[in-house]
């Protein structure tokens, strides 16, 4: 346990399993403060049990705002601050483009977007007061990266990318630092309970269906990703002076960056002179 008297003050979304869960642990450990919040808290009670000067749980879900914000003001109340934010409640969903319903993709918006960005507006006013902090937002190397059968997924992801990047610039001025953690696949629960398939299938994707879950059934309990040491370097990040804006994890995610930029360029140079023949004439 740490000898500091005032150990920062983490405040968690989505704790009961998984990034959020393994956080909590990890911080526990090392002395930290953590408010670990989740819709059901019955869920960390040994943690609790162990934990009673350094762990809240208040129950929240992240599509209900003023849960949010009741959180928010608990973990003030009882620390007087909060240094640092990590937005991991989100869930994934799989289906093609043309067929998830929509009640299925605004829903997964709620969560993964509008969610994280109420965690977001309820704890900036904080962290402007006390002149710094930390928001690592959980996106996801889908964040740059889409694939097939997961768009909306990815859709969710490149929007906390895009806010991640705003804030970042906005927020500066109060020495308020955002970190977009992108982590490929982990060992974590998130191809299992994590995970949903859209509820209705057209059937002129069946052969894709097909290959789709068969990539997330091998995948499984079987990624190469270790998240424990995923959320060690999330500490560290936080910890760190100079953080970065993109947080890439694990070997898969850092090459399919590296894809993905090149692509990237590869277009942009092979359409260069029609694309800069777009201006006025100089």
């Amino acid at each position: 346990m740490s000898s500091n008297p005032s150990p920062k003050v983490w405040f968690i979304t989505g704790s009961s399993s998984g990034f959020g869960r393994h956080l909590t642990e990890e911080l526990l450990l090392a002395g930290y403060r953590v408010a670990a919040t989740l819709r059901d808290p019955s869920r960390l009670e040994s943690l609790l049990a162990k934990y009673p000067d350094h762990l809240i749980t208040p129950a929240v879900d992240v599509t209900q705002a003023e849960q949010t914000r009741a959180a928010v003001a608990e973990t003030v109340a009882k620390w007087g601050r909060i240094d640092v934010l990590a937005n991991n409640a989100g869930y994934g969903i799989a289906g093609m483009v043309e067929d998830v319903p929509m009640e299925e993709i605004r829903a997964i918006f709620e969560t993964n977007v509008f969610g994280a960005l109420e965690t977001i507006r309820a704890v900036m006013p904080t962290m402007r007061e006390q002149k710094g902090g930390v928001i690592l937002n959980l996106s996801s190397i889908v964040g740059l990266v889409a694939y097939r059968g997961n768009a909306f997924y990815a859709a969710t992801k490149h929007a906390l990318e895009a806010i991640s990047e705003s804030l970042s610039l906005e927020a500066v001025q109060w020495g308020i630092k955002v970190v977009a953690v992108e982590p490929g696949p982990f060992r974590t629960d998130f191809a299992g309970r994590s995970f949903r398939w859209a509820s209705e299938r057209n059937p002129a994707y069946k052969d894709v269906y097909e290959v789709v879950q068969g990539i997330y059934e091998k995948m499984d309990g079987t990624q190469a990703g270790d998240p424990l040491r995923a959320v060690r370097l999330m500490i560290e990040v936080a910890e760190s002076e100079n953080p970065p804006l993109r947080l890439p994890m694990g070997r898969f995610a850092y090459e399919e960056t590296e894809l993905y930029v090149e692509s990237i360029v590869s277009d942009r140079e092979a359409w260069k002179d029609k694309l800069l023949a777009t201006d006025y004439p100089a």
